[in-house]
C-alpha cells in the first residue's frame, strides 16, 4: 500500500481553494488549519467541488466551528473561452471553534 507524502500545510492567506481531489475529510481538516491561523477563511470552489465545498462548510457550522458568514456565486471565466461555475464561502470562526481547532491542530 502507497502512502502518500505529508506536507505542512502553512497558509499564506486566508483563501482555501478547494481541489476536487481532496477527500471531504481532509478538506474539513485542512480548513481547520486555516480557521486556526485566521478568524475569517474564504473557501473557493469552482464547478463540480461546489457541492464539496457546501458540505464541508456546512459540516463545520452543524459542529459549531464556524459561522456561513456570506455565500457568492458567479461564473468564472478563462482565458480559452471556458466558464464555470464559481462559489466563494465566507466562513468566520466562533469562540468555541477557536479553542477547539487550537486544541485539536498540533503544528
Amino acid at each position: 500500500m502507497d502512502q502518500s507524502k505529508k506536507t505542512l500545510v502553512n497558509p499564506e492567506t486566508n483563501v482555501y481553494n478547494l481541489s476536487g481531489k481532496t477527500l471531504p475529510k481532509t478538506s474539513v481538516f485542512v480548513t481547520k488549519i486555516y480557521l486556526k491561523r485566521f478568524d475569517v477563511v474564504e473557501v473557493h470552489a469552482l464547478g463540480e467541488t461546489i457541492s464539496k465545498a457546501v458540505r464541508m462548510a456546512e459540516q463545520l457550522q452543524r459542529q459549531n466551528y464556524v459561522t456561513i458568514e456570506k455565500i457568492n456565486t458567479f461564473t468564472q471565466k478563462f482565458d480559452d473561452d471556458r466558464s464555470k461555475a464559481k462559489i466563494v464561502i465566507t466562513l468566520k470562526v466562533t469562540a468555541d471553534g477557536k479553542k477547539r481547532v487550537i486544541e485539536e491542530i498540533k503544528q
